[in-house]
């Protein structure tokens, strides 16, 4: 009996040695991104075809930290760890003696376990035959057990030994260790996501334009994605793509790629938006250190993706259809929207836009195949075969025939396709002044391709677009508005075509300029636009720029953000002849901000520019008394400034209404003296002030002038606006200028008040 139990003993052993070997020699790994399967553990080994993403392989051995020998497709090779992450599974108790399943990858070991139980009953059947006569002591001590009896202790100690746990889709793994295994969660997790309406991010930086909230929600979010955990964005991709650029900052500091790459690859794979800017990101740095298996690798992983600066809607059948129907295509035009994908980006989501895109892009094919014809006497299908084979070759050094270029072939034919209408969007952007552009880079690295690809297809397309572009229809109003609304700063277009094709006319300017706001209703900017004409317009006529700033300040106040621009001092100066009109205006001002009522603040401009005129009565009797007081005394002081060379001559005058006249009559030799130009009426004190700055190199400082203005008993500031005032539709412009504690003439302007 002892002989037999050491027997048991080992047998058991034996077993569990072989199942805990099969447990560990096929371990389930899914591949995390689509990679060669290669022929030897390193990457210059000759490649036995493309794995793709999400694919399943069994992992014989582990050679070493960077490549695992696999078993795929009844094919063994192997792959790097990088690209492999072990399946995840739902642990769930087996009650034993109930059958185990045998399907899928864990089929083969279930039945292996069966075989070898019962291979151990008939082992142990014919131990115990053979040892009958040896152990009949022992048989009678204990009760003889049936082959059944017998069979199900040999299967529960067994049982007892080894834990087994299985996926809820049937892809069972053994585990022989009594260990749980740990897997990280990958699911995205649901939360409330701050919303973030759509824009476009170039950099980290756009995160300080975010609200408080929207910053905390980004720190978990980052924090979150770090440790394992993906949340569902619920569509707010900007988060996504300031992680994307923060990754990029961090790389920048440690410049570790291999960190930066898992990183950014589980960035596109649970955020997809960002994928192919991820992937140009990788391209670009290691190009610069010169890892070109690495660009290899992206470039395989993501040649067949689609998503380059937009995302992409797959589901284009009923795209297709409708465009179809819409335009009345013909079969021939309707095959080469079988093509291309539906690029869904935020022009071409725009009705207007998507129509003439594709009709463009019909025609530019077309054309193409015109030209190949006639100039190089091929079709288009034969160049971009020619094109297609030289990357397949060259590109990815497939060989000619084999499965991998057969469908590089056919999928890189396609790509051109979908570049040329990138190009063809780019085309009716350009056209309708939209300055963002879609990115036509390929990830094509060898200058052949590059070579052929400029020479065959895009020379053909500058020649080919400027004719084609002419038949591009101007948008209409409600293309124009969201156009405007996606591109804030477009308006300037339109707004430099009216500031050179201004005429002199305030009313049509004004009127254009509010046209022109219409239009960029739904533009977070348009206040821009008001700004900028009333700056403008001041040069020409005062009450059109005031109008034009109350309309700026209206729909400033309207925006997220009240900047509140003030015009410079200058312009201010022009628009204002003295304090009271610059009270009226801020009168004006103060009403609107509170009242929000933009009609009456419109109404209220011209008032401040009206001339106000003052009563003046006379008291005749005071009049008479002082005629006849000093009657003598004006004649005699005639009789003095008559005897003396003076410049004028007071006379006194008497009509029936009883009133006096006095006049002052310049004799024409003191106009004669003047070195100025009669085209101003400067008076003598203005004359003296310009002679002052002649004489100081036209640059004085105010305290002297001040000194000057006193002695002539005038005010300074007074003084300089009314010389400026006159001075103004002269040079249209001012002529003394402040600048800290001086005060200044252009000498350019000086010499053009002197005679010539």
């Amino acid at each position: 009996m002892k002989k037999f139990e050491h027997r048991y003993r080992v047998y058991c052993f034996l077993v569990l040695t072989l199942v805990a070997f099969s447990a560990n020699a096929f371990e389930i790994y899914k591949t995390t991104s689509e990679l060669k399967f290669r022929k030897a553990a390193n990457s210059n080994s000759h490649s036995l075809g493309i794995i793709k993403k999400g694919e399943e392989v069994n992992v014989i051995e582990k050679i070493n930290d960077d490549w695992y020998k696999v078993e795929y497709s009844k094919k063994i090779g192997y792959l790097s760890s990088k690209y492999l992450q072990i399946k995840e599974v739902e642990k769930k108790a087996v009650t034993p003696p109930a059958p185990l399943p045998a399907k899928d990858n864990s089929s083969g070991l279930i039945w292996f376990l069966v075989i070898a139980v019962l291979i151990g009953i008939c082992i142990l059947i014919m131990y115990k035959r053979s040892d009958n006569n040896d152990n009949k002591e022992a048989v009678k001590q204990k009760p003889k057990l049936s082959d059944d009896e017998l069979r199900e202790e040999l299967k529960n100690s067994i049982i007892n030994s080894i834990k087994i746990t299985m996926t809820t889709n049937n892809d069972s793994i053994i585990d022989v260790t009594g260990k749980s295994l740990n897997l990280t969660q990958s699911d995205k997790t649901n939360t409330n996501v701050p919303f973030w309406s759509h824009r476009y991010v170039y950099s980290y930086s756009e995160i300080n334009s975010a609200s408080d909230e929207q910053k905390e929600f980004y720190k978990k979010f980052k924090a979150d994605f770090i440790n394992g955990k993906y949340l569902d964005l619920e569509g707010n991709n900007n988060y996504a793509f300031i992680l994307l650029f923060d990754l990029q900052n961090e790389y920048n500091s440690h410049k570790d790629i291999s960190k930066l790459e898992p990183q950014l690859e589980l960035l596109g794979d649970h955020y997809p938006k960002t994928k192919s800017y991820g992937a140009s990101f990788l391209i670009q740095k290691m190009q610069e250190i010169g890892d070109t298996d690495g660009i290899l690798r992206i470039q395989e992983a993501n040649r067949f993706s689609y998503r380059d600066n937009s995302s992409i809607d797959y589901d284009t059948f009923n795209w297709r259809n409708k465009y179809k129907t819409k335009l009345n295509l013909s079969d021939e035009d309707a095959e080469l929207l079988q093509k291309i994908w539906f690029w869904d980006n935020n022009f071409s989501s725009i009705e207007f836009c998507c129509i003439e895109i594709l009709k463009l892009y019909i025609a530019t094919i077309k054309s193409l195949k015109e030209k190949y014809s006639k100039d190089d006497s091929t079709t288009l299908e034969n160049e971009f075969m020619f094109i297609s084979d030289i990357i397949a070759r060259k590109q990815y050094k497939y060989k000619v025939g084999s499965n991998n270029y057969k469908y590089c072939v056919d999928t890189t034919t396609n790509e051109l396709y979908s570049l040329i209408f990138k190009y063809c969007e780019n085309a009716v952007r350009e056209c309708y002044g939209h300055k963002r552009k879609i990115n036509t880079d390929t990830n094509y690295t060898v200058p052949e391709v590059k070579a052929e690809i400029e020479a065959r297809i895009l020379l053909k397309l500058n020649s080919i677009f400027p004719v084609l572009i002419n038949s591009v229809k101007v948008p209409d109003s409600e293309t124009e508005i969201a156009l405007y609304a996606q591109n804030t700063t477009r308006w300037k277009i339109k707004y430099d075509e009216l500031v050179n094709t201004f005429k002199g006319n305030p009313k049509t300017f004004i009127e254009n300029v509010i046209s022109l706001g219409n239009l960029n209703k739904k533009n977070p900017s348009i206040e821009n636009i008001f700004f900028e004409a009333s700056k403008f317009i001041a040069k020409h006529d005062k009450e059109s720029a005031l109008t034009l700033y109350i309309y700026y300040l209206y729909y400033d106040l309207k925006s997220d953000n009240f900047d509140n621009k003030q015009l410079t001092k200058t312009i201010q100066k022009n628009l204002f002849s003295n304090d009271e009109q610059l009270q009226e205006f801020e009168k004006i001002v103060n009403s609107l901000i509170k009242n929000k009522k933009l009609e009456q603040a419109l109404s209220s401009i011209p008032k401040i520019y009206e001339v106000k005129r003052k009563k003046i009565e006379l008291n005749k009797a005071s009049i008479k008394a002082v005629q006849k007081q000093h009657s003598g005394t004006v004649e005699l002081l005639n009789e003095y400034l008559s005897e003396e060379d003076e410049v004028v001559n007071i006379t006194k005058q008497e009509n029936k209404n009883e009133e006096i006249n006095i006049k002052l009559e310049p004799i024409d030799g003191a106009k004669q003296n003047s070195i100025y130009t009669t085209a101003i009426a400067l008076k003598p004190i203005h004359i003296e002030s310009l002679d002052i700055f002649a004489k100081n190199s036209f640059t004085l400082l105010q305290c002297e002038f001040e000194t000057f203005a006193k002695s002539k008993n005038a005010f300074k500031n007074q003084l300089i606006e009314s010389i400026n005032e006159i001075c103004y539709d002269f040079f249209d412009d001012v002529l003394i200028e402040e600048e800290d504690n001086y005060y200044t003439i252009i000498p350019e302007y000086y010499n053009r008040l002197l005679i010539k």
